[in-house]
C-alpha cells in the first residue's frame, strides 16, 4: 500500500505551476502531468473518475468513493492541482526532500501534502466493510489565478445533469447532485477553518502617450499618474487595516501585487498596468456605502 509520504513525492516530482496569467509554456507548466497521475491512480484503486475540461491542457479531475449504505449523504473533498511559480527558490523545485520529517519541494504544503493525505486516506477507506458517507474528490485546476477549476466544479450542481454541456457531463454524472459539506485540503495546521475572506482581483491601466526620451515634454509619462494611484492605494492599505480588527480572518486587506510599464529608458511610456488584490470579510461589500 501507498503512504502519504511516497505519494506527496510522487505530487512534487511533478511539475504543476500555474503561469499566473503569463503567456508562459514550458514543462513545467499547467497540470496536466498531476492530473494523468491522478486518472492512472484512481483506476489502479478501481475507482469511478471523471475528467472535467475546464481550459486547453487544464483538466478537473474527479474521483468518487460510493457509501455502501443506501441514501448517504454526499461530502465533497477538495484540493487543488496547480502551485505557485518557482521563481527564487534555491533548492531544486520539483525535486522531494524528507528532512527533519518533513518533505520539501514545490507544493509540499500548498497544497499537494493534503492532496497527498486525501488520496490515501479514499484508498484506505475503500477497504472498509461499512461506509455511511459518499465521498466525491475534486482535484481542481487554476486554484492560485483566477478559480475556474472551482467554479467549473460548483457549475456542475447547478443546473440538472440532463442539461449539462457534453464536456461537463461525465463529471456531473459522476458527483450526482449537490453535496452536503466540503472539505478543502488548504493548509491550516490541523485547524478548522470554517470561514475565510473573499478575493477580488482587478488592473488598473494608466494611459500616456508615448515619444523619445529627449524631449519628454511631447509626450504624457503613464509612469506618474499611476505612481499617484499606487500611493494613494497605499493610503487606503493603511485605513482598511484598522477595519474590523476582531475579526476572527482579521481585517481586509488590498495590495499592488505587480507594476508594468515602459519599454526602454531612453521612451516614454504611453501604458502602465498594476495589478490589485483586495481581499474582503466574510458579507463585506468592495466597499463602504456612500463612499464612490
Amino acid at each position: 500500500m501507498i503512504d502519504h509520504v511516497a505519494t506527496l513525492a510522487d505530487l512534487v516530482r511533478r511539475p504543476s505551476v500555474n503561469p499566473m496569467g503569463r503567456t508562459l509554456t514550458g514543462p513545467e507548466y499547467l497540470e496536466g502531468r498531476v492530473s494523468e497521475y491522478l486518472v492512472q491512480r484512481f483506476s489502479t484503486a478501481g475507482l469511478a473518475w471523471a475528467r472535467q475540461n475546464v481550459a486547453p491542457g487544464r483538466d478537473n479531475v474527479l474521483a468518487v468513493l460510493d457509501a455502501t449504505e443506501p441514501g448517504s449523504p454526499t461530502v465533497l473533498w477538495d484540493a487543488h492541482q496547480d502551485t505557485v511559480p518557482v521563481d527564487g527558490m534555491t533548492i531544486a523545485p520539483f525535486t522531494p526532500v524528507l528532512r527533519d520529517g518533513r518533505l520539501y519541494g514545490r507544493g509540499s504544503c500548498d497544497v499537494k501534502g493534503g492532496m497527498a493525505a486525501m488520496l490515501v486516506a479514499m484508498e484506505r477507506l475503500r477497504h472498509l466493510p461499512r461506509r455511511s458517507v459518499r465521498i466525491v474528490f475534486a482535484a481542481t485546476v487554476n486554484e492560485e489565478f483566477g478559480f475556474s477549476g472551482a467554479k467549473a466544479v460548483a457549475r456542475l450542481w447547478q443546473v440538472p445533469c440532463e442539461s449539462c454541456s457534453s464536456a461537463d457531463r461525465p463529471a456531473a454524472e459522476l458527483l450526482a447532485g449537490r453535496p452536503l459539506a466540503a472539505v478543502v485540503a488548504e493548509p491550516t495546521e490541523l485547524n478548522l477553518v470554517a470561514t475565510h475572506k473573499g478575493a477580488v482581483r482587478w488592473r488598473l491601466v494608466a494611459h500616456g502617450r508615448a515619444c523619445h526620451s529627449a524631449f519628454p515634454e511631447d509626450g504624457a509619462n503613464a509612469i506618474y499618474p499611476a505612481a499617484r494611484a499606487a500611493l494613494a492605494m497605499e493610503r487606503l492599505a493603511a485605513e482598511l487595516g484598522s477595519r474590523s480588527p476582531d475579526h476572527p480572518c482579521g481585517p481586509p486587506t488590498l495590495s499592488i501585487g505587480t507594476i508594468h510599464g515602459g519599454i526602454g529608458v531612453n521612451l516614454v511610456p504611453d501604458r502602465v498596468v498594476l495589478e490589485i488584490d483586495r481581499r474582503l470579510l466574510p458579507g463585506s461589500p468592495l466597499r463602504q456605502p456612500g463612499r464612490r
